[in-house]
């Protein structure tokens, strides 16, 4: 991505400003970007684009999504936020044609009307951060009105999760950009982003970061949403029961705040600074506990669907290269984490016709049943397709037309930036489903025991750790898993082009625009550099690759980077 300003017109949402620009100025450059004809889009491994600096190789075209290698894992995700080359203004035509693509009264329109967006989204975050707040320090929440805890230690604990949301967001994001990066080139310069990337790039252990960290991640949604829940009829700063409830009992509040801090910022940064976000002692904890999540057994009955999925689709599974004790112990923990599924299931259920969950009390007990499987369907299908829209970028365009519907999905979400706008609102709605999912299946704390199991495992319950276990297995993993295996199936179901137009919706309210100048914020304190100021552009590490990696060789012999860490 071009650092220089006057030489291309690719505008950047995650450093959108860096260039000095008045705020106007920088609007109108965003618009002009906005109301550009579309450039052409890629079409599996044909990438039509009036632009010289992309390439028709697959590989390079997810280059300019943020990765610097083709899909590679089976369980993934992809960091958002990224340019396709779509959104690019041509460098190569004249200038009479750029100025007959301007339409100046429709660019001073969008203009005046993402200021609006920016400053209605930037009003809607402080005002939900107050009324949050004004909620836990007056007891109007679940963990300070009914379990009595202190509204300090309440705001802190939510702040705290919230911000360790965002390390895991945009920490996956990193881990998965930085697996083709030769660990030679910033070893010295970020010591702690080199112990996190050694651990997660050996062997199939960014699968297994993948998996816990997706757990950890649910787990933070439901005890944030446990923590700061509204009690009923919760009345804050003298405002109106009517905007009290639309902001705290319906879970607004806390969504947006999710959304913009927890999530968006994180992964706005993390597209383009991903050593700098990294290199931190708490990313390098997190790294090792997702692993250890992983490793408990207690998710390993994703690795069964994945092994029934992979038999259909002819693969070969990893479990034929265990040995005898590895098979052992690996399906011992299958077995215990299916166990485990069928037991949550079985809470959940009986929770919900029980009415001992926290869903609201109007609605009954087959009414949530039937909206839990229906937000499960919609949450699983958004995983999916964003990892079926990047593996049939390595199918050949003639096969995926076989599939109209299929090759129609992918033609319409590559046109214009609509993959851009596809990925901000997929985040968006997968937010407000997993906190509407967690108000209905977490036990209620003032409900009877379950089963008439002791107190303490009841408590346990409510915390919500079981919710958010089915969740990640049945809402998220196994849905990736299938996606992988069957893209142009996956893409091609008929739900997909609704929930693609749905996320389209969702992005273009606008209210999370503020997410942007927040990333920003957070680069200026702490000092954020681009990844290619440490290590280099694409192009040059390739330069050297051709030249040889002797002289990349580290001097420090205790410290191992060999390429076995990129395998």
């Amino acid at each position: 991505m071009a650092e220089n300003q006057g030489e291309s017109t690719e505008v950047d949402h995650g450093d959108k400003g860096d260039s000095q620009e008045s705020g106007w100025t920088w609007a109108r450059t965003w618009t002009h970007m906005l109301w550009s004809p579309d450039q052409g889009h890629p079409a599996a491994s044909t990438v039509a684009s009036t632009d010289p600096t992309v390439s028709s190789d697959p590989t390079d075209t997810l280059e300019h999504f943020g990765l610097e290698t083709a899909y590679e894992v089976t369980i993934d995700d992809i960091p958002v936020f990224e340019h396709a080359h779509q959104a690019r203004e041509s460098t190569t035509g004249s200038s009479e044609d750029k100025t007959a693509y301007r339409k100046p009264c429709r660019s001073y329109l969008a203009t005046a009307m993402l200021i609006f967006k920016n400053i209605f989204s930037a009003a809607l975050l402080g005002f939900c951060i107050v009324m949050l707040s004004a909620a836990i320090f007056e007891k109007q929440t679940t963990a300070t009105a009914e379990y009595d805890l202190h509204p300090a230690v309440a705001f802190v604990v939510f702040w705290v999760l919230l911000l360790w949301l965002a390390l895991m967001e945009g920490g996956l994001n990193c881990m998965v950009g930085l697996k083709p990066v030769t660990k030679a080139l910033y070893a010295e310069s970020h010591p702690l982003a080199l112990r996190c990337t050694r651990a997660v790039h050996k062997g199939d252990n960014l699968d297994r970061f993948i998996v816990g960290r997706q757990y950890l991640d649910l787990s933070i949604v439901f005890t944030t949403n446990f923590m700061v829940s509204s009690i009923a009829n919760a009345a804050v700063l003298g405002l109106s029961q009517g905007i009290c409830e639309a902001f705290l009992s319906s879970g607004l509040a806390v969504i947006l705040i999710t959304i913009v801090i927890g999530q968006l910022t994180a992964q706005i940064n993390s597209a383009h600074y991903m050593l700098d976000f990294i290199n931190n002692y708490l990313m390098v904890v997190t790294t090792y506990v997702a692993l250890f999540v992983e490793a408990s057994g207690m998710l390993h009955a994703v690795y069964l669907i994945q092994i029934i999925v992979s038999s259909l689709a002819g693969r070969k599974t990893n479990t034929e290269h265990k040995t005898t004790f590895q098979k052992a112990t690996f399906w011992l923990r299958v077995a215990f984490s299916v166990a485990l599924l069928i037991f949550a299931f079985a809470i959940t259920v009986k929770a919900l016709f029980d009415k001992s969950t926290t869903m609201w009390s109007s609605v009954p007990a087959w009414a949530s049943l039937i909206i839990l499987f229906v937000l499960t369907l919609v949450a699983g299908i958004m995983e999916g397709l964003q990892i079926a829209l990047m593996a049939v970028v390595h199918i050949s365009e003639d096969e995926l037309k076989h599939n109209p519907r299929a090759y129609s999905n992918y033609d319409f979400i590559f046109s214009g930036k609509h993959l851009q706008s596809f990925l901000v609102g997929r985040q968006i709605c997968q937010t407000i489903i997993m906190f509407v999912v967690a108000r209905i299946i977490t036990l209620d704390a003032e409900s009877e025991n379950i089963f008439g199991v002791p107190d303490r495992l009841q408590q346990f319950f409510v915390t919500g750790v079981l919710g958010a276990f089915m969740t990640t297995i049945v809402a998220s993993l196994s849905w990736r898993v299938l996606a992988a295996s069957f893209p142009v199936a996956f893409l091609s179901n008929p739900f997909s082009r609704p929930i693609i137009h749905l996320c389209l919706i969702f992005e273009y309210t606008g209210i999370c625009y503020i997410a942007w100048p927040i990333a920003k914020l957070y680069r200026q304190v702490f000092h954020f550099k681009k990844d290619d100021y440490y290590i280099g552009t694409v192009d040059e590490r390739r330069l050297k690759g051709e030249r040889g990696d002797s002289d990349l060789a580290l001097t420090e012999p205790a410290v191992d980077c060999s390429e076995d860490d990129n395998v």
